[in-house]
C-alpha cells in the first residue's frame, strides 16, 4: 500500500502547494493519512473475517463479495463507488504528480495542463497495450517495483531537507539558472544525489525480483528509503570535504 502511493509521497508539494496555511496541511494530513488509514484498514479486516464466516474462505476483493450477495441494487451501488474510487485514487496517485512532474520539468514549454494531457495519452497507451503485460508479471510485483524505485527519491529528500540543509530553504536560488546558485549543482544535475539513488534503487528493485530476498521484498520501501537517505547523507558529507567538490 505505501509503495502504491510512493509518487504521492514524492510529489507531495504539488499537493501541499494548495493548502491556505501550514495548520490547514496539518489537519488534512491528521484525517486523510492516519485517521482514514486506520478505518478503512479496520472496515477491511471486518469485511474480509465477514466473508469468511459467510461463505467458507475469506474474499479480499470486494468485486467477489458483491457477487456473492447477488442482489441487483448493490451491484448498482457497488459499481458506481468501484468508479468513483478508481477515477479518485488515479487522479491522485496517477495523474496528478507525473502532471506536474512533466511541468516541473520544463516549465517553459510544458504547463501543468499539458502535462496532464500527456499524462494522460500515456497512460491510455499503457493501459490499452500493456494490460496483459501487467496480468502476466502480477500487479503485486508491478507496484513493489514502482515503490522500489521511488522509495530511495523520498530517502534522499527527507535527508537532504533535514539533515544536511537543516531545513533551510534558498527560495530565490531555487528558480535561479545561474551556474554558480546553491542549487544548480553540476550542469543543474546534483550527482552526488542521482549516485545515492541508483546504488538504493539496485538493491531495492533486486529484493523485488531475486528470490533469495523474498523475505525482504515486503518492507522493499522502507528498506529503500532508509538506504537512500543513508548513501546520500554519506556522500553528501564526504564531498563537502572535498576542496575540488562541485
Amino acid at each position: 500500500m505505501v509503495a502504491y502511493f510512493a509518487a504521492v509521497v514524492v510529489n507531495y508539494g504539488d499537493f501541499a502547494r494548495f493548502a491556505r496555511s501550514e495548520r490547514a496541511m496539518w489537519r488534512g494530513n491528521l484525517w486523510g493519512l492516519p485517521v482514514s488509514l486506520a478505518l478503512f484498514s479496520f472496515l477491511t479486516l471486518v469485511i474480509t473475517a465477514g466473508s469468511s464466516v459467510l461463505y467458507g474462505e475469506a474474499l479480499t476483493n470486494p468485486a467477489d463479495i458483491v457477487a456473492r450477495v447477488d442482489n441487483i441494487w448493490l451491484t448498482v451501488v457497488a459499481a458506481l463507488t468501484f468508479f468513483v474510487a478508481t477515477v479518485g485514487i488515479n487522479l491522485v496517485a496517477n495523474f496528478i504528480p507525473p502532471a506536474y512532474g512533466l511541468a516541473n520539468l520544463a516549465p517553459s514549454v510544458i504547463s501543468a495542463r499539458t502535462g496532464g494531457l500527456i499524462t494522460a495519452s500515456v497512460g491510455f497507451v499503457v493501459g490499452a497495450l500493456w494490460v496483459a503485460y501487467i496480468d502476466n508479471i502480477g500487479i503485486a510485483s508491478f507496484v513493489d517495483t514502482l515503490g522500489a524505485v521511488l522509495a530511495p527519491l523520498y530517502g534522499i529528500i527527507v535527508a537532504d531537507h533535514y539533515l544536511l540543509r537543516r531545513q533551510r530553504l534558498n527560495l530565490a536560488a531555487l528558480y535561479s539558472a545561474d551556474p554558480g546558485a546553491e542549487y544548480y549543482f553540476t550542469r543543474g544535475w546534483n550527482l552526488r544525489a542521482l549516485s545515492a539513488f541508483c546504488l538504493a534503487s539496485v538493491f531495492s528493485v533486486t529484493a523485488v525480483w531475486l528470490p533469495a530476498l523474498a523475505s525482504w521484498s515486503g518492507f522493499v520501501w522502507i528498506f529503500g528509503a532508509l538506504l537512500g537517505g543513508t548513501l546520500h547523507y554519506v556522500i553528501a558529507r564526504a564531498r563537502r570535504g572535498d576542496p575540488a567538490a562541485s
